[in-house]
């Protein structure tokens, strides 16, 4: 008898199963080039706060989330905090007046679901969303209340153009050579730098 194990021979009558292999997943049938990082930011901008640019607040379009635009507050001591046009559009309504009440060294909240803005004592307030929180310094905050509304409306212009940049990544993925947008897409991307952006991940 041969070394090794024998195959059972199925009965007669009885069919024998067919193997069945699984299908291979690859980041092309999902529509993902193999190199793309989803987890980066496209057409980001910065806004660096303070003399010091330890702290930013950025907006930009996340591909992980559906290529929606938001807005990150972030510093060096921990996770930065993502905002949505909820978020930022609360966050606007609230900034002054939390300013105000630092200046006072007075205390103030607000709150909205899971983000919160309130004073931490020693003229400083805290932005807090779910668990994570970025503390700003009078002279941040204050900082960060005049370039806010920059800020708010560059996001509005990203919201605005979502549809556009979804489609341009969808056609300009994987194409070697630029891809010119169509003659209506929005006016407010800069499509040659999102070209860019695209194939530096690839």
């Amino acid at each position: 008898m041969p070394a090794g194990k024998r195959r059972m021979q199925p009965d007669e009558g009885e069919i024998e199963p067919k193997r069945v292999m699984a299908p291979t997943v690859t980041c092309e049938s999902i529509g993902i080039s193999p190199a793309f990082d989803p987890n980066r930011v496209l057409l980001r901008r910065v806004f660096f706060i303070g003399v010091d640019k330890t702290k930013y607040i950025s907006i930009g379009f996340y591909p992980t989330k559906n290529y929606q635009p938001m807005v990150e507050i972030g510093g060096p001591e921990k996770s930065p905090i993502i905002l949505s046009d909820r978020h930022v559009g609360f966050m606007a309504e609230h900034l002054p007046r939390q300013c105000d009440a630092l200046c006072n060294n007075e205390r103030y909240i607000c709150k909205d679901e899971d983000f919160k803005m309130n004073s931490a004592g020693n003229y400083r307030a805290k932005v807090f969303l779910g668990k994570r929180s970025v503390t700003f310094k009078l002279d941040e905050l204050r900082y960060l209340s005049f370039i806010f509304f920059m800020v708010h409306n560059q996001l509005i212009r990203y919201t605005e153009a979502m549809p556009d940049v979804m489609n341009y990544v969808t056609s300009a993925l994987y194409s070697t050579t630029y891809v010119e947008p169509p003659p209506n897409a929005n006016k407010a991307i800069l499509y040659y730098q999102l070209f860019e952006e695209l194939k530096s991940y690839v």
